[in-house]
Parts: structure tokens; C-alpha cells; sequence
């Protein structure tokens, strides 16, 4: 069974404040629709799931990320979720 507890910390995005290692993450208005991709994520070995609650303009997100115990053994570090400053 997933834990879904991280989603009740406070937390930025890692594209607000960076988090190490976190390799990929999406975004929702909703604890719910966050709750329901948990049960979609396959982790590899040395792979967790991360995340939590924020607020922007727009009003309360939650996020869901897969951060890596090593990049380096994760592979492709062009492929981290890194698109602006704010995750667009």
C-alpha cells in the first residue's frame, strides 16, 4: 500500500525550491486527483515518491514526484522535469 502522507507537508515545487534529486513530478488542484495517480507510478529500485502542498496565484496545488537515490545510476539527467522557474 502507498503512503499518501507527504501530500499533507507543505512543499514547493523543486522548480520553486529545489529538492534534490527529484527527477519528475506532476501537478493538481486537488488532494484527490494527487491521491489518484499513486496507484499509476511504478518505482524502480533506489526510486521514492515525494511531494506535498503549496499555494500559487492561482490558488492550492498538490505534487507528486519520483526522486532518485542517484542520478547518475537513474540515467538521462536532461530529462529532469525542469522547465521554468515556476514548472511551465
Amino acid at each position: 500500500m502507498i503512503t499518501d502522507r507527504f501530500l499533507d507537508e507543505e512543499r514547493s515545487l523543486p522548480s520553486v525550491e529545489p529538492m534534490e534529486r527529484v527527477v519528475a513530478w506532476s501537478v493538481f488542484r486537488s488532494r484527490e486527483a494527487a491521491r489518484d495517480l499513486l496507484e499509476h507510478v511504478h518505482l524502480a529500485a533506489g526510486q521514492q515518491l515525494v511531494g506535498g502542498h503549496a499555494r500559487d496565484s492561482i490558488g492550492p496545488y498538490w505534487w507528486v514526484g519520483v526522486q532518485v537515490n542517484d542520478l547518475d545510476q537513474w540515467g538521462n539527467r536532461g530529462s529532469i522535469n525542469k522547465h521554468g522557474r515556476l514548472g511551465d
